[in-house]
């Protein structure tokens, strides 16, 4: 294992595996989700509906040159590849061990979570980087003392804060550990408080937003995380499930057993390593007793992830431990290539073996978008594109780069993003068309929002020879929105 687990080896895995990334990036197209956060980037706000600002920032910048995919991804690339550097010095300060060092790094980059995950552009990844830095830094106030730290972490904070709300958990679980451990002295000085207060600092600009937009993005939130009136068991045993998805079975099960034992060990270390994982954890174990909780929403606990099951599996030089370690990662890698080659290749027959699991098939999201945006675009009088699919909307806005203006049918009847933007006057009067998804919710009442209605016709998108959604479109001519839809409250 020594031989293996060497500086230059875990160097060139997450050289390997970062070009992977890359390679994902740009041969499958954006997912719905990213395509939404690519409009945050062309229309840059203090804060969003929905989220905090920081993925429409990072987007902006790494596609000032282009928006082709790989670059609307870059950012989540470079992120893994910046908190793998984390992992290496942070380990290699807690334990001065190289072969734990490189297995945490290894199996950082091995989680579905980050080698599939990482190549979706989301909030999660600039959350993950600066929660990241935020764990770096209160560690760094433990082993040199120094003042500094606490603001850079305070700064970190503040970013994590900035994207995505969920960054706030790390301030509760880096408490416990402060006041579970001598390093509570510091809370009888003025420091930890200035950085948690420079921290909020950062996240005053989305404060002011939901001022000004009736907490609309809050209270979203809220409802969205921690919302239901009834506690069921049920949604605990799949988050359960969703965790073991995003880290693989074996890594999750040593990794949460080796939280709890390291919870009552007297070794700081240890503690730190649990402590910043385990408390997130449990607080969507908790809050998916009243609604289920994606699988991706504690993402920030696996940041010390790789070092704290990587420690508890080699450090005592365990055979069975060390064949336990291969065997986790393994499977992991596996599991996560599995899942990148299906969605680039379609390797898994899904349509044979069960057509409601080729239905509900995940990876079809990444297929077809480009497909429609160029079918609209064949009649050059297109201009306007209604649809009662959000997803539908943020795909054309992307494929066809805002040359044809997108929005949804339900826009007025209930807050929502695009009830926040504006429709441009030019538009208005111009000629485009209906489009619902066959078998969903039904033909939308066209003549609501053209003048005159024409013809339609169905156009299927094909992935491997299997129809994966049919879309119905209507022609129509005159585009005369409602009138609430040209007033932005």
């Amino acid at each position: 294992m020594d031989t293996i687990l060497t500086k230059r080896n875990t160097i060139l895995i997450v050289f390997v595996l970062a070009l992977w990334r890359m390679y994902l990036s740009a041969t499958l197209q954006l997912h719905p989700d990213e395509a939404y956060y690519w409009l945050y980037s062309r229309r840059l706000d203090l804060g969003y509906y929905d989220h905090a600002p920081l993925v429409g920032y990072l987007i902006r910048l790494t596609t000032l040159f282009s928006s082709q995919e790989l670059w609307v991804r870059f950012g989540g690339i470079l992120e893994t590849v910046v908190v793998s550097v984390i992992s290496w010095i942070l380990s290699m300060q807690l334990f001065d061990n190289r072969k734990i060092a490189s297995a945490g790094v290894i199996t950082l980059n091995v989680l579905p979570l980050t080698l599939a995950g990482s190549i979706i552009m989301t909030p999660d990844n600039p959350l993950f980087l600066f929660v990241g830095l935020t764990t770096y830094f209160c560690w760094q106030i433990v082993a040199t003392q120094k003042v500094r730290y606490w603001y850079l972490l305070g700064i970190a904070f503040g970013l994590s804060l900035l994207s995505k709300y969920t960054g706030v958990l790390i301030a509760p679980s880096l408490f416990l550990f402060i006041l579970a451990t001598d390093e509570r002295r510091w809370l009888k000085t003025i420091h930890p408080y200035a950085a948690f207060l420079l921290g909020c600092a950062f996240f005053l600009p989305v404060v002011y937003w939901n001022s000004k937009h009736q907490w609309m993005s809050f209270a979203f939130q809220l409802r969205h995380g921690l919302g239901g009136d009834t506690y069921t068991l049920g949604h605990v045993l799949t988050y359960i499930g969703g965790q073991m998805a995003v880290a693989s079975p074996l890594l999750w099960l040593a990794g949460a057993y080796a939280s709890i034992l390291y919870l009552f060990q007297k070794d700081k270390r240890k503690l730190f390593l649990s402590l910043t994982f385990l408390p997130t954890i449990l607080f969507f174990t908790y809050s998916s007793l009243k609604r289920p909780a994606a699988a991706n929403w504690p993402c920030t606990a696996y940041v010390v992830f790789g070092i704290l099951v990587s420690h508890y599996l080699l450090a005592d030089g365990s055979k069975k431990k060390e064949r336990l370690w291969i065997a986790a990662v393994l499977l992991s890698l596996t599991l996560s290539l599995i899942g990148a080659l299906h969605a680039r290749f379609g390797i898994i027959p899904l349509a044979k073996l069960s057509p409601a699991a080729a239905e509900a098939d995940a990876t079809q999201f990444f297929y077809g978008w480009r497909e429609l945006a160029r079918e609209l675009e064949k009649d050059p009088l297109i201009k306007v594109v209604i649809t009662d699919n959000h997803l539908i909307v943020e795909e054309i806005d992307y494929y066809t780069q805002e040359r044809i203006y997108a929005d949804v049918n339900w826009r007025y009847p209930g807050p929502n993003q695009y009830g926040l933007w504006k429709i441009p006057g030019s538009v208005i009067g111009a000629d485009g068309v209906c489009i619902d998804v066959v078998g969903k919710n039904g033909p939308l009442p066209c003549r609501s929002y053209f003048t005159t209605v024409g013809a339609d016709y169905n156009f299927p998108i094909i992935r491997d020879g299997m129809t994966i959604r049919t879309y119905h479109i209507v022609r129509g001519t005159g585009f005369n929105p409602p009138q609430e839809w040209l007033t932005v409250k």
